[in-house]
């Protein structure tokens, strides 16, 4: 049943003045009232699902922020600082009035207890949420960072010649500061599988009190892989003969592996190894059989419980249009990313269909580096399950290079130290909440903030 919430947003506004040498010029165009009607897609709690119309005598592009019960931007305390979210939405009032559309998994952060409109960065007003829709996910039991795309050795932007070296590192800081029990990545920690990039790897995450988990992507088994060097550098704690805490199996591959958080309350993360870079041919393959055996054997041993898997590379979306669905997009001019999982191949297929019978995954993949504001482009490119036919695949973006383009660009741009980003993950009792961030600007991407029911 829908749920019709008309919030108005009266505006009491002074013209504004601004000083220009000397002289002071009145700019009374926010003069009047802007009303905000937001109709719900569904009664829950915690859940942004619907769809946003403004009106106002005044056109342009506004911006709407979830606020505090002071009509204050939301942000939440981190050792002593504040981190705000972003935005949630955009959206353009053309002859009065303009609406945006709110994704199904979209959530409203614990916090939130108001909407804030913004044009041109001025406040214009604001509007408590409906006391049904606030957000109470209940007990928090653990919270871990989901990561991927650090390419030491292939960005060189910074001062140090190598922007991971940077990146890694102040993701790791951010992350930690919300008191994470561990990240998970899914791949490509280097250029061409060097060693060097295993050895700074290890460095930067051995600083830090807890594990960094990871799968290879296919950068990482490109020419200069050596699994020795893998099983030496990375992942440490899983493959020698003293295992970590948490670590209960390993592939007889040697990379392939289990990992069950001590206070996880039985949650499984699978970090599934890509094992060559092979794509675009009726003969690729990027998954072996015996990995698919294990997985699946994984899969139907874990199936009553949340399980997390980390590989790097994503499924095309079903349907006519392959690129436009979970980690990928296809813009006006035809701009995408076309390195996904080769559809039709025999291990595609087959790990096609293990997202279809275990709905219980939950599936984080990187690889196309696109930022999560490109869900503009895409609504389905940060998080979708396909309206419940598949498990709920997740994209990470990159820590290193987030790319970017927009609607008719030629083509794509690497944001190297400009942006940086990955996501928080937090686990309640009765709900996962993702929350990207952008580790440059210290922000909780609020416009791709995800909730799931469990």
């Amino acid at each position: 049943m829908l749920t019709k919430i008309a919030i108005k947003i009266m505006t009491m506004i002074m013209p504004l003045v601004i000083a220009l040498n000397g002289f002071t010029v009145s700019l009374p165009f926010f003069n009047g009232k802007a009303e905000i009607d937001y109709v719900f897609a569904n009664d829950a709690a915690g859940s942004a699902a619907g769809t946003v119309t403004v009106s106002s005598p005044v056109n342009g592009s506004y911006e709407l922020y979830w606020g505090t019960g002071d009509n204050e931007k939301l942000s939440v305390e981190v050792k002593g600082y504040e981190v705000f979210y972003s935005e949630f939405a955009e959206l353009t009032v053309s002859g009065g009035k303009g609406s945006t559309d709110i994704y199904e998994f979209t959530a409203i952060p614990e916090g939130a207890e108001s909407v804030l409109a913004f044009k041109n960065k001025a406040f214009m007003g604001s509007a408590e949420l409906p006391e049904e829709k606030i957000a109470d996910n209940g007990e928090k039991i653990y919270s871990f960072g989901a990561l991927s795309d650090l390419h030491f050795n292939r960005y060189n932007l910074s001062l140090t010649g190598d922007d991971a070296e940077i990146t890694f590192p102040n993701a790791l800081n951010f992350l930690d500061g919300f008191g994470i029990s561990f990240v998970g990545m899914s791949g490509d920690l280097s250029s061409n599988g060097e060693r060097d990039s295993f050895e700074k790897f290890h460095r930067i995450a051995s600083d830090y009190d807890f594990p960094v988990y990871t799968s290879t992507g296919n950068h990482d088994v490109s020419n200069k892989y050596s699994l020795e060097n893998w099983q030496e550098l990375v992942n440490a704690g899983v493959y020698g003969e003293n295992k970590a805490d948490g670590v209960i199996n390993v592939s007889e591959n040697g990379m392939d592996f289990v990992y069950q958080p001590p206070e996880g309350r039985g949650d499984i993360f699978i970090f599934l190894c890509q094992y060559q870079w092979d794509y675009n041919k009726d003969t690729s393959r990027i998954l072996t059989d015996e990995q698919l055996d294990w997985l699946e054997n994984q899969l139907e041993e874990y199936k009553d419980r949340k399980v997390f898997l980390f590989f790097h590379t994503f499924l095309n979306a079903p349907g006519d249009n392959p690129y436009m669905g979970e980690g990928n997009l296809i813009n006006n001019l035809g701009v995408k990313y076309n390195l996904s999982f080769t559809a039709g191949t025999p291990d595609e297929a087959r790990f096609r269909q293990l997202m279809k019978d275990y709905k219980n995954v939950f599936f984080f993949n990187g690889h196309s580096h696109w930022t999560y504001d490109m869900y503009k482009l895409n609504p389905q490119i940060n998080i979708t399950n396909y309206d419940g036919e598949y498990a709920t695949m997740i994209h990470i973006s990159s820590v290193s290079s987030p790319r970017s383009t927009t609607a008719n660009s030629a083509a794509t741009v690497e944001n190297c130290m400009r942006k940086s980003e990955g996501m928080l993950v937090t686990v309640y009792d009765d709900c996962i909440v993702f929350t990207a961030c952008e580790f440059f600007s210290g922000e909780l991407l609020a416009y791709a903030t995800y909730r799931c029911e469990i």
